[in-house]
């Protein structure tokens, strides 16, 4: 008959292997099937703290990264290859792997505090859903912004800006994950630990030197393997949001495109359309006119110009500029309406 030692033993493996699958499916159906209830709804972060806090050794963060690898090879992102936006997983994954050594640090306490049912218990989990996440998203709003953006305060006043919906929606992630499944698997875990006394789960500081080396050198790698360059502009996630890119509405008769842009420096609202047109795939036909220094658009979409005394007219913040397209210089925040419509008199 298995002694209780093997049997705990069988029981960390099932539990190690248990926890990646249910990482590594639960991100893929989530993010990769689309199916999250709210936007950045996710359960690596309670994988993470569940791994640290179930498993005896510090290699448990171990479980984060093959949850994460795992899931973002089903889904199809590239891992550590190709532009500065696919890089970004080295901040994503040293990003999980600091939580789940401030965990690892702070387990022998957490324990004690969440080992039984009890309102206090309830509380305590729903602060660390919110206060692991918020941590996260500090450190990885960090790595877009070295990654991807000037390296200037400006620069990480707007990344950090941009980001707060989306830190919301995780917030929000963390509390309902941690107390709904973190803090009952725990208890049932505290009561498995009690009749096969096998407490305790304390560590001894020797045992967490490979888990602190793991953490600072994926930390290494994220800022010294992953941005040759310093960036000078970009267009990623951002630009979702009308404070931070231009907010671009297109309107004729019968259809309506509407798109967000990051201006670049120099950018008119001409330009910005064209950009507009090839990364949605509409056409355009524009003519300059040396005699008026001026472009003039004759079509978009294949809405000409002329037909039922209908042109092309641009409008920026509501207000009808007094310059052709190509003069017109914009910045973020504006919105820049192109509509076909009998010009004003």
């Amino acid at each position: 008959m298995m002694n209780i030692k093997n049997q705990g033993n069988l029981l960390q493996l099932i539990t190690i292997i248990g926890l990646i699958l249910f990482g590594t499916i639960g991100r893929y159906v989530l993010f990769g099937m689309g199916v999250q209830p709210f936007p950045n709804f996710e359960i690596i972060m309670v994988v993470t703290f569940l791994a640290i806090m179930l498993i005896r050794s510090p290699l448990a963060l171990i479980v984060p990264l093959a949850s994460m690898i795992g899931s973002d090879i089903l889904i199809g992102n590239p891992i550590f290859v190709g532009d500065q936006m696919n890089r970004i997983v080295l901040f994503t994954y040293s990003g999980f792997a600091l939580i789940g050594l401030l965990t690892l640090l702070n387990k022998n306490r957490l324990w004690n505090n969440l080992g039984q049912a009890r309102l206090k218990s309830v509380g305590l989990m729903a602060g660390l859903g919110v206060g692991t996440v918020l941590l996260y998203d500090i450190w990885t709003n960090m790595g877009w912004w070295y990654l991807m953006y000037p390296h200037d305060a400006s620069s990480l006043v707007l990344v950090y800006t941009a980001g707060l919906p989306f830190m919301l929606y995780h917030l929000i992630s963390g509390l309902v994950t941690f107390s709904a499944i973190g803090l009952p698997v725990l208890l049932y875990a505290a009561k498995k630990n009690d009749q096969m006394h096998l407490h305790p789960f304390q560590l001894k500081l020797t045992h967490k030197i490979p888990a602190v080396l793991l953490v600072l050198g994926l930390v290494a790698i994220s800022f010294t393997g992953t941005a040759t360059t310093i960036p000078q502009k970009s267009e990623v996630w951002v630009e979702k949001s009308d404070q931070t890119s231009i907010r671009i509405v297109i309107t004729a008769d019968s259809w309506t495109i509407t798109d967000n842009l990051v201006a670049k420096a120099g950018d008119t609202a001409y330009s910005v359309l064209e950009r507009s047109a090839q990364q949605n795939g509409f056409s355009i036909d524009a003519t300059y006119y040396a005699q008026f220094d001026s472009t003039l658009i004759n079509s978009i979409n294949n809405a000409v110009g002329g037909t039922d005394g209908k042109y092309w007219q641009y409008y920026v913040n509501g207000r009808l500029p007094d310059v052709g397209a190509d003069k017109y210089l914009v910045t973020n925040g504006d919105v820049l309406t192109w509509s076909f419509e009998v010009p004003p008199s």
